[in-house]
């Protein structure tokens, strides 16, 4: 109800002229837009926040280029905003976590735009060069939804249990007891065997998935390439986990993160993307010390000169946004509702309290949780 009620609203907002004033009214702030994995095969449809079809990016791209928005780098576009010289509509590009699919599909179309791009990588898997295991194995158990049931210990002798795959709640139950398990495994081989395990068990095509390489990252050779196309390659923790309750731990990802990108890239790595988008003030202290510039949340919004560097908002892109929604935003109709206080609006991932740790739990089967061996 409430997103038949917003589409309404849209299109007579945009019917009134309400679009191109607002357009008008946010020419001088900077809109960062997010992506993340491209869809290699149905990921798109199986995780439609995480994984977008060609299809779709392409559509993205075409219309920023067809209403004059001005795609720049993000270090051009942060240090434009801090002398007020920023060009009307500037746009940022970037994408998280690493994905193969986004290197496969979605940075020929930049290239083909013109547009430069921000990848922010996690490096764990980089290195690994597996599957990302909670992902992947959410994709399997929602493949086989029309099977029947699993018996969990035809898996591994460390399981119990049956579940009807066709309940979306004994499937996340499901989940989350293979991904316990297998961080008990201690190596990312021992995971993918259990990985492949299931698809034996679940009778999905285990050869398709490591051909597309779907639920894989972009290679240490692959990023290397990636500056030539437009493409700059910064932080995005090591894991994929920036805790705020352990300073240490947090300075260990980014310099993790740093050595690992520092083996295919030159550099310089300051900027940063927050796991999931989830942050806390306390942590701005630690990018300081490690020569961070700038941190982006998922946090919808545009930024303006006031935004705090280490807090940073972005649109946050996905198949689950209409080509009405997505226009909506980048006018900055949306965004000066968001000013004005309107509520039930597409908003970003929270950042503190109570909040934060909800956040954690939605996002723990849909982003590249890492187990605790890297």
């Amino acid at each position: 109800m409430k997103k038949a009620l917003l589409v309404v609203v849209l299109i007579g907002a945009r019917a009134l002229g309400l679009f191109t004033l607002a357009r008008w009214m946010t020419r001088r702030d900077l809109r960062i837009l997010a992506y993340h994995g491209g869809a290699l095969g149905d990921e798109n449809r199986f995780s439609p926040g995480l994984f977008m079809s060609e299809a779709t990016f392409a559509q993205r791209m075409a219309f920023l280029a067809d209403r004059g928005y001005r795609v720049i780098g993000l270090d051009h576009a942060l240090g434009a905003l801090s002398r007020g010289n920023l060009p009307d509509f500037a746009t940022v590009i970037t994408m998280d976590d690493g994905w193969y699919g986004t290197c496969r599909l979605m940075l020929p179309i930049l290239k083909r735009h013109g547009f430069p791009a921000t990848f922010y990588v996690s490096t764990y898997y980089v290195k690994k060069q597996t599957q990302v295991f909670n992902v992947a194995v959410g994709y399997v158990l929602w493949k086989a939804a029309g099977t029947g049931r699993l018996d969990l210990s035809t898996l591994s002798s460390g399981l119990v249990g049956a579940i009807n795959l066709s309940e979306p709640r004994q499937r996340q139950a499901a989940l989350d007891a293979i991904v316990e398990h297998a961080e008990s495994l201690g190596d990312a081989g021992a995971r993918q065997d259990l990985l492949r395990r299931l698809c034996e068990v679940l009778d999905v095509d285990w050869g398709a998935i490591l051909e597309k390489r779907m639920f894989a990252f972009a290679s240490g050779e692959a990023l290397r390439s990636l500056p030539a196309m437009g493409v700059d390659v910064q932080l995005h923790s090591h894991r994929h986990r920036f805790p705020a309750d352990d300073m240490q731990a947090a300075s260990d990802e980014i310099d993790d993160n740093r050595r690992v990108l520092t083996e295919f890239l030159r550099g310089p790595f300051e900027h940063f993307c927050y796991p999931s988008g989830v942050y806390d003030p306390a942590q701005f202290a630690c990018l300081s010390a490690k020569g961070i510039s700038s941190a982006t949340t998922t946090e919808a919004g545009f930024a303006r000169s006031t935004s705090h560097r280490f807090a940073l908002p972005r649109l946050l892109d996905s198949e689950r946004i209409t080509p009405l929604e997505f226009e909506a935003e980048m006018s900055g109709f949306l965004e000066l509702l968001r000013r004005i206080g309107v509520p039930g609006l597409i908003g970003g991932s929270p950042r503190s309290g109570t909040d934060r740790t909800a956040a954690r739990a939605s996002t723990a089967s849909s982003t590249a949780r890492t187990p605790p061996d890297g």
